[in-house]
């Protein structure tokens, strides 16, 4: 099972760097990923995210005010999401096991953060990897893809996403929906 103080500990680390750098793809990428490994690779980590119960939402760690929230996501179908952001706030997805087909977007249409008419480009396609992650930064569009399951990824976010104005996107339908 997972100890308390190995995600307090994994917590206070990614704090610790965002308070000195900041949310970036650089430092998130490169030093937040560091720091999940280490985590993951923990006596019994690993094998207890891998057996947590999905049906419901999966809160790690997570304190109100604290620029920080953790939680564990995944699949045991083919799941693919449509593009969205994550309004205001920064995330950096982990992939555990399985992989993530992750597209990213820029809009051509519309006021960026704004519901409304939305025309989408497709800028790149990249496969995430256990192991591995992608950050990011407010307002970035993207989208998951989750073709062989089972998934799991550990999501790391600026907030609680719960009490963020996201946009969902619908390339058909041209339109950004909050």
């Amino acid at each position: 099972m997972i100890i308390n103080q190995d995600i307090t500990e994994l917590a206070t680390g990614l704090l610790t760097l965002l308070k000195t750098q900041g949310p970036s793809k650089k430092n998130m990428e490169v030093e937040g990923t560091a720091l999940i490994c280490d985590f993951v690779r923990r006596p019994g980590v690993e094998n207890t995210l891998m057996t947590l119960d999905l049906g419901q939402k999966v809160r790690l760690w997570g304190k109100t005010g604290s620029g920080l929230q953790i939680l564990l996501h995944g699949t045991d179908t083919p799941k693919k999401t449509s593009p969205h952001d994550h309004g205001n706030s920064w995330a950096l997805y982990f992939q555990l096991a399985g992989i993530t087909e992750m597209s990213t977007y820029t809009r051509r249409r519309g006021v960026p953060g704004t519901s409304g008419s939305a025309v989408l480009k497709l800028e790149n396609e990249t496969i995430i990897t256990p192991g591995r992650a992608m950050f990011f930064g407010p307002l970035e569009i993207h989208s998951t893809h989750h073709p062989s399951p089972p998934a799991r990824w550990i999501r790391v976010t600026g907030t609680d996403l719960d009490f963020v104005k996201r946009l969902r996107f619908s390339i058909e339908r041209r339109e950004a929906v909050v």
